[in-house]
């Protein structure tokens, strides 16, 4: 069995990575999952990634119970992975936080002649849909 402190932070990490699972969809987790076990055996590499496929199932039905089952599960695949990688302890944080989304931008320029209020109009626009703030510009 695995000591109390290993099992607090593998419960905890399969809590959040549950949930993320479930807002941010197994797609996105799937490359975070493969990146925190890269140091794993081939079996262990093919459960993880069995199990996010396994736990984006559970979470179609919205049930505590199922929930529950998958955060077990994820728990006790971490902490079985930290038993025997006690290195990546530090990166166990990491594999919870979900990805940003990809910013995607659109870039639209105006130009133009003919009868707009105050003459000429030169100019554009640029969208930054979900990307991060450039503070302001």
């Amino acid at each position: 069995m695995y000591d109390a402190e290993l099992m607090a932070v593998a419960t905890g990490a399969a809590g959040t990575l549950v949930a993320a699972i479930a807002t941010s969809g197994a797609e996105k987790m799937r490359l975070k999952v493969a990146q925190f076990f890269r140091r794993a055996t081939p079996d262990q590499q093919r459960a993880a990634a069995r199990a996010v496929d396994d736990t984006a199932a559970q979470l179609t039905s919205p049930s505590p119970e199922a929930q529950a089952l998958a955060v077990a599960a994820w728990a006790q695949l971490i902490a079985q992975y930290l038993a025997e990688h006690r290195d990546v302890i530090s990166e166990v944080d990491e594999l919870a936080v979900p990805t940003p989304p990809a910013s995607k931008v659109w870039n639209q320029r105006n130009t133009g002649t003919g009868t707009f209020i105050g003459g000429d109009v030169h100019g554009g626009m640029t969208f930054n849909y979900g990307g991060a703030s450039d503070g302001g510009r």
